[in-house]
């Protein structure tokens, strides 16, 4: 199996709980294997996601639905 690492970029400064929950929204995705925040930036979601199963435009989506402005970084 490929994987893919991403880094979304969350605009706003929200509050450690939140993050984790955004975490967990993102990890609900089936293809995604993991989702964590930085504890050094707490801006910055670490993705880890089959590609044959999902985009990182569906991964940004998922974000984005919850309310925030955010973007995608390159590894």
């Amino acid at each position: 199996m490929d994987i893919v690492d991403l880094i979304v970029h969350v605009d706003e400064t929200i509050s450690r709980e939140k993050m984790h929950e955004l975490e967990d929204v993102v990890r609900a995705d089936a293809c995604v294997i993991s989702a964590c925040s930085l504890n050094e930036n707490p801006h910055l979601l670490v993705v880890t996601y089959n590609p044959a199963c999902t985009t990182s435009g569906k991964v940004l989506d998922a974000v984005q639905a919850q309310g925030f402005h955010a973007e995608l970084l390159g590894l």
